[in-house]
């Protein structure tokens, strides 16, 4: 398979696109878990899942905001 350069030097966008598909879960898990919880059950782990996806999903946006500072400060630097 031949390399396409066609893409090279433009911002990676997996990681925002990762953290919506995380932050969507996470507001499912908040909504299911008070849905289950009318029921009169109680979901295990509720609002720690919640928590813990919702911080998931600010990581994946602040790594991929400082990778993508990182590799435009390196592609000026490279052109000039």
């Amino acid at each position: 398979m031949a390399h396409n350069s066609k893409y090279e030097g433009l911002p990676a966008t997996w990681p925002f696109r990762a953290a919506g598909t995380l932050l969507i879960v996470a507001l499912s898990w908040f909504c299911f878990g008070f849905a289950v919880k009318d029921m009169g059950d109680e979901l295990a782990n509720h609002m720690p899942v919640f928590w813990l996806l919702l911080l998931a999903s600010i990581l994946l946006v602040l790594g991929g905001a400082i990778y993508n500072l990182g590799q435009s400060r390196s592609r000026k630097r490279t052109t000039g």
